[in-house]
């Protein structure tokens, strides 16, 4: 009976341990790339952050470049937000946001150090393909632009 107690026990502090634990697969979300030249959403400076794993993007998220302010929060609803625009590409298949299907995104600031160059984005997505009536989602996940990607981001 000892004995049981003592490997549940391990068994337990094993799965405490392991769920504290970060993770550094490099399956891991992360920022694949972030555009480096010029255009406009809605007729304004816009960026678009393309995140996925290993080096493949999956998912963009554009937002406009006088939204790039620590805090600010950009959530759409089946295509309610007109200055954030999210797609995904799986395959052959292209995911969006739409007005006619249960959509969602959602872009935060949390943190844009300009001395360091680093900034932290949350990002997320619930996306449709309207063709096939399929959908592909992003938890919301915290991503990290730093180096040129983190130049191409505020210039």
């Amino acid at each position: 009976m000892k004995l049981k107690s003592i490997v549940l026990s391990a068994l337990l502090l094993f799965g405490a341990v392991a769920c504290v634990e970060p993770s550094y697969d490099s399956d891991k979300i992360r920022v694949v790339e972030v555009t480096e030249h010029d255009f406009e959403l809605n007729g304004q400076s816009a960026v678009t952050i393309f995140v996925g794993e290993k080096n493949t993007p999956k998912f963009s998220f554009t937002i406009l470049k006088s939204d790039l302010k620590k805090g600010t929060l950009l959530q759409s609803t089946s295509n309610s937000e007109p200055n954030l625009a999210v797609s995904a590409s799986v395959g052959s298949e292209y995911y969006t946001q739409s007005a006619d299907f249960d959509t969602s995104a959602t872009v935060q600031i949390v943190e844009l150090d300009k001395t360091n160059k680093i900034a932290k984005i949350a990002v997320g997505a619930k996306l449709v393909n309207p063709k096939i009536k399929n959908y592909t989602e992003l938890a919301v996940t915290v991503v990290e632009v730093s180096g040129v990607n983190y130049d191409y981001l505020v210039k």
